[in-house]
């Protein structure tokens, strides 16, 4: 069982930002998040189980929860959420996708939306020992 931090960035449908975890074994830990401005902010925070995890590649599974303000060209956003997601790391190179509940809708325009997507993706390094 090996422990080791990962350090990246990242970026989602709005803004890109820095990237931090810890992994414990199979289990694991990520920070993700970018405070521009009231108008333009995100944030990520994952709990992760490693479902395979060598040097190149990690599979895992995630409990996503995030905070998300900004805007694209269909709609502004004031939301948290919270859900699963899938990610997977290879080389460095990181995906994540999944689905979230709205727990909170400050604005209002996700009344008909049970699920958001979520995720992000970008280069995030394991220090991984050998």
């Amino acid at each position: 069982q090996l422990s080791y931090p990962e350090l990246g960035i990242t970026t989602s449908t709005l803004i890109i930002h820095p990237s931090i975890g810890y992994w414990w074994g199979q289990t694991g830990a990520r920070f993700t998040g970018m405070y521009f401005n009231k108008d333009l902010h995100e944030f990520h925070l994952n709990i992760g189980y490693a479902l395979y995890d060598t040097k190149k590649v990690q599979h895992s599974i995630n409990l996503l929860t995030s905070w998300v303000v900004g805007s694209d060209p269909g709609a502004d956003y004031r939301y948290g959420a919270t859900g699963i997601a899938y990610s997977l790391n290879y080389r460095g190179f990181f995906f994540e996708l999944g689905l979230a509940r709205p727990w909170r809708d400050e604005l209002g325009n996700l009344a008909d939306d049970p699920v958001v997507p979520c995720g992000y993706f970008g280069y995030i390094y394991r220090f991984r020992p050998e």
